[in-house]
Parts: C-alpha cells; structure tokens; sequence
C-alpha cells in the first residue's frame, strides 16, 4: 500500500496525509484544509489566515485548524522544502479522548466521536516537542519506503504531544490574572501574536514597543503579560531563540562565527561571541568542533 504523500485533495481529511515539496516559486489561495501542521525543513514560507501572515522557517512550525481557510506564497531565490502534516478528522480528537477519559467509558463507547478540537493559531518554536518529531518524522521518511505501522507510530505520537502542548496551552491562559476567561484568552492570544513576531525577527533588530504594536498592547502591559505566561522576558526569550539558532548553523554549516552571528540576530562577532559563551558554556568555535 502506497503512503498518502502527495494524494489528491479528496484525501486531505479522509486519512492522515503530508503534503511536501520542494521549490522556489508557489502559490495557492484561499485553500480549505483540515487540522495540519506547516512546517519547512529548508529556506521559509508564508501562510496567511483571518489576515494574519505568518512566516514559518526552519526553526518553527504553525498549526491551522480543520475547516480553516489559508493561502501559502513561496518566492524565494533559493529552494524551500516543505514538510506539512494533514491529520484525519478525528483523529487528534479520539487521542484526546482517549487520554482524558478512562478505561471504562472507553470500553463503553470505543468509537463515540467527538467536536473538532480548536488549536490557537501560533508559531511554535523549537523548544516545542513537536517540531523535534516533525523532523524525525522527515528524516526517516527521506531514508526510503517506510512501513505503514511507522507511519501511524508517527502521527499517534505528534497528535498525542499535540494535545499535551494544548493542555499547557489551557493552563497558561488559566494563569492570566483577568478575572474573565473571555479576557483571559483574548490577552493570551494577543501575547502570542507578539511571540509570532518576535520569531519571525530572529535575524534583525527588534524593539519591544514594535513588538507591543504587533500584540495590540501597550509596551509595559505586553511584557508583563508575557513574563507571566513564558516565564521570561520578550528580550530573554528572544535571546534564547538567536543563540539556539545559531547553534544549530553552526552544527549544520560552514558560515563563519561572523556569519552566523549576523545570521541570527546579533549586532557584531564580539557580542555574539561573548553572549554564545555565557549561554553555552564555550565559544562558538569549540562549540563547532565538539558538535
């Protein structure tokens, strides 16, 4: 049985599914899907939904909704590769089910199927487990034909992680001091377009009342915000994100220390130097040669 990489649209929903790709120039407008992860293993894309865009790279990936209507735009002097998973309706929900309900009631009624689970839509980042699967899932495919009992292995254990992430997800807006939970969702939802902006500004200057405008917020009603719900400040967290990208070119690549400094954000070779050390315990150079 052949996987369904690449299927017709009429599988999109019907099973799980990945769409991938590789080039410089593509476009689709207003396309209906169902609940499926964007991510990209090489170079960026942009997808825009309710008149948002975002721009998803190597270092994140994006979560859209079934039913959700969305438009993808390449253009790009260099080839991307995209890596998109397309989950069964259902599917995500049943794992959901089955980790919240017990045994019992799962013997009682094993196929009762359940309302679409609603994801807020966000950038996630790579501390994200899913991302870590996601590029597993990828690099096992990229090996050669892959039996079917992997192919479900991956996709239970990205959907089940993805209903984890919502539950930390629920209990971060729970954690919000507004009194409403309708206020309380709305506030996560504007700190979260600040956090999408903050990762998408990886590699040039950012300041926080720019960051602030993105959210809808005040400056110091932003960062105070998104201390409570990350647990660090906008400049910490953008901070760790840089230092993790260039960790990763520096593993990946052969870019100059001055270059991937630049590349991932940082004014000059000296500061990007200094921060690296005091993030990773060694220079960016030793950092090359034990990785």
């Amino acid at each position: 049985m052949d996987l369904p990489i690449n299927p017709p649209g009429r599988v999109l929903g019907n099973e799980n599914a990945i769409l991938s790709g590789v080039g410089s120039r593509y476009l689709v407008r207003d396309f209906e899907g169902c609940l499926s992860l964007k991510s990209v293993m090489r170079g960026a894309a942009d997808w825009e939904t309710d008149g948002r865009r975002f721009a998803v790279n190597q270092d994140c990936y994006l979560i859209l909704n079934d039913r959700q209507h969305y438009t993808i735009t390449i253009d790009s002097p260099r080839q991307v590769k995209t890596f998109c998973l397309f989950f069964e309706r259902g599917f995500v929900e049943e794992i959901h089910r089955a980790m919240m309900a017990g045994d019992e009631r799962l013997l009682d009624s094993p196929g009762n199927p359940r309302p679409a689970l609603e994801f807020v839509n966000r950038l996630e980042p790579p501390d994200s487990a899913v991302l870590g699967l996601l590029r597993r899932f990828h690099e096992e495919l990229s090996l050669g034909r892959m039996p079917l009992t992997e192919w479900d292995r991956h996709f239970l254990r990205i959907g089940t992680q993805l209903v984890r992430e919502r539950g930390d997800t629920l209990r971060a807006v729970a954690n919000l001091p507004a009194l409403r939970v309708s206020t309380r969702e709305e506030l996560y939802r504007r700190v979260l377009r600040g956090r999408d902006f903050l990762l998408a500004s990886l590699a040039g200057p950012v300041r926080l009342k720019d960051v602030a405008r993105a959210a809808h917020l005040s400056p110091y009603h932003f960062h105070r915000s998104f201390a409570r719900v990350f647990r660090e400040t906008p400049h910490q967290y953008l901070t760790r994100h840089r230092l993790e990208k260039a960790a990763r070119l520096l593993r990946s690549t052969e870019m100059s220390v001055t270059e991937v400094g630049l590349e991932a954000g940082f004014e000059s070779a000296a500061a990007f130097s200094d921060v690296f050390r005091r993030y990773h315990g060694v220079a960016p150079l030793r950092y090359r040669r034990d990785n």
